[in-house]
């Protein structure tokens, strides 16, 4: 039976993120503690940021946010992954169509995500796809903040 929205709204702490490739073998594309929120509203919209643990990303140089070597750059924006725009929730996926994102080539894209809830959690699993030069389906699970 297809979720409410009144299950996904709300605020979600990321728990696990892993890659599953086609032989099996399990990835963790931010490391073995990946950090991030999730936030569903009931108004429609979400938000997403994701990567890993912000303690272990390298501060630029400068104080400049829009400034950095282009070094500085790659490694921060290799180090998290965010986006956000509307959500609905298609039997049993949930959509996700990205109004705006770090990686703007996802802007104008139907992220799907098969979800499935265990308890106080919630587990996202995607489509085949490409993180940190690892392909394969990838899972994360969120418990509520």
């Amino acid at each position: 039976m297809p979720a409410t929205p009144e299950q996904f709204v709300g605020t979600w702490r990321l728990l696990s993120w892993t890659i599953t490739d086609g032989d099996g073998k399990v990835s963790e594309p931010m490391g073995p503690n990946p950090w991030g929120l999730l936030i569903y509203s009931a108004a429609g919209y979400m938000t997403a940021m994701l990567g890993a643990q912000p303690a272990s990303r390298q501060r630029f140089a400068g104080s400049d946010p829009l400034g950095g070597s282009p070094e500085e750059a790659h490694r921060a924006m290799s180090t998290v992954h965010s986006y956000c725009g509307a959500w609905k929730i298609d039997g049993e996926t949930v959509v996700h169509t990205v109004e705006g994102a770090l990686w703007p080539n996802m802007v104008g894209t139907r992220q799907v995500r098969h979800y499935r809830f265990e308890g106080g959690r919630v587990v996202l699993k995607t489509p085949p796809m490409t993180r940190k030069g690892a392909s394969g389906i990838a899972e994360l699970t969120w418990e509520r903040a």
